[in-house]
């Protein structure tokens, strides 16, 4: 287990992380281009929903499958479904899913074509024995804005072991699935709203 057993009478300072975004998914760097992108409109990222513990400041962490508590001094310094809504827009920049872009938290998320919705349901440290992990499970769907129906829905699960379990290390595996877990998503999505081609034969050609 890492440094989530402290001694007793004692209190760590209070410590601030925040997830990091990797340099190809930084503010500065280009946009992709939307003209390719699978559907017309524009889409709204809301803010990651974080029932239970995700919504506390406390970082989680869990002992094997059923021991959970969060770090009375080690938080987050946003909370985690602003973190996660920021790289949604970061990756939907790179490979957009609507032709008329898409927006954080917009001040009227009914006003654009498509809302993305996401839920937290896994985000912590892994104590297994003496092994260590970063474990991260996110529910998503792409929903039309004007009647709230489902076009998409999707789930992804992953984790991996922090060889080196520092704070920092964990938050760096918690970044790093977070991304790879989006993309999982966003790119699921992508297939799943393409329109059919027309072959062909459809066409009557030989």
């Amino acid at each position: 287990m890492s440094a989530s057993c402290f001694r007793v009478g004692t209190l760590p300072a209070r410590e601030l992380y925040r997830l990091a975004l990797p340099d190809s998914l930084a503010p500065g760097v280009p946009a992709a281009p939307t003209d390719a992108a699978p559907l017309p409109g524009t889409l709204a990222i809301a803010t990651w929903r974080a029932p239970g513990l995700y919504g506390a400041p406390g970082i989680v962490y869990r002992v094997d499958d059923t021991q959970y508590g969060t770090y009375p001094s080690r938080e987050w310094a946003i909370p985690l479904g602003d973190q996660l809504g920021v790289f949604t827009s970061a990756l939907l920049r790179r490979a957009p899913l609507t032709r008329g872009g898409a927006l954080y938290d917009p001040p009227n998320a009914r006003a654009q074509a498509y809302v993305w919705r996401g839920t937290i349901r896994e985000f912590e440290e892994v104590d297994r024995d003496r092994a260590v992990f970063a474990a991260v499970r996110l529910d998503a769907l792409l929903a039309r804005a004007s009647d709230d129906s489902v076009v998409w829905q999707g789930s992804v699960r992953l984790e991996r072991p922090v060889a080196d379990p520092t704070m920092a290390n964990i938050v760096a595996a918690l970044s790093a699935l977070a991304i790879e877990g989006i993309a999982r998503l966003t790119s699921d999505a992508a297939a799943a709203v393409v329109p059919p081609t027309v072959t062909g034969a459809a066409r009557g050609r030989p």
